[in-house]
C-alpha cells in the first residue's frame, strides 16, 4: 500500500527494480476512475532515457501496475 506520494519508477525502485530480461515497454498502470477501469501505458525506457517523463504520473490509492515479462 502506498504510505507516501509515489511516481511510477520510484515504485519500481522500491520494488526492486526489472528483472534483467524486461525491456519496461508494455508496462500499465490499472485505475479506476468515477466507476470505470482506464489503463494508463508506461513506457519505462523512455521515462529513464529522459524522454516523455509525463508518463511517469503520480500513484493514486487502488493503482495496480503491471509490468509484463
Amino acid at each position: 500500500e502506498l504510505v507516501e506520494p509515489m511516481s511510477v519508477t520510484k515504485l519500481i525502485a522500491v520494488a526492486g527494480g526489472l528483472r534483467q530480461f524486461v525491456v519496461g515497454k508494455g508496462i500499465v498502470i490499472i485505475r479506476t476512475e468515477d466507476g470505470k477501469q482506464i489503463s494508463i501505458p508506461f513506457d519505462y525506457s523512455e521515462v529513464v532515457s529522459g524522454r516523455n517523463l509525463g508518463q511517469n504520473i503520480r500513484l493514486k490509492p487502488g493503482d495496480t501496475v503491471l509490468v509484463p515479462e
